[in-house]
């Protein structure tokens, strides 16, 4: 997915994977993966950015950072984009936040709790 995004709209990714072998449920990809098609999306349509960092981190939950360069806004109004990925994390028990700035950010938290670890 990240190099069609490339390579149709010039966008620059730093892509960072911490998470090892973990296993997840067929659901939590599904959400994992349609929370960062609708970032990049966003950071495209709406912040006209040209880098996105995606950075999948581990602390005491799976953590997804990802951070985009573009214009960000002055007030977070969740549209069906966000709403949706609210509801997405709220079914596998995670945890979503939006911030913007400098660009815009999102942060997931994914408990560990029923992911295989192998």
């Amino acid at each position: 997915m990240l190099s069609e995004y490339s390579e149709l709209s010039q966008m620059k990714f730093d892509f960072q994977y911490d998470w090892g072998s973990a296993e997840f449920e067929k659901t939590t990809e599904d959400v994992i993966f349609r929370i960062v098609e609708e970032s990049v999306t966003n950071a495209l349509r709406h912040g006209h950015a040209s880098q996105v960092s995606i950075h999948f981190l581990v602390n005491k939950n799976y953590q997804i950072l990802i951070k985009d360069n573009g214009s960000g806004c002055s007030k977070i109004k969740p549209g069906f984009g966000l709403t949706q990925m609210k509801e997405r994390v709220a079914i596998i028990g995670g945890h979503i936040e939006f911030k913007s700035g400098d660009g815009f950010e999102v942060k997931v938290d994914i408990p560990k709790e029923g992911v295989n670890h192998d």
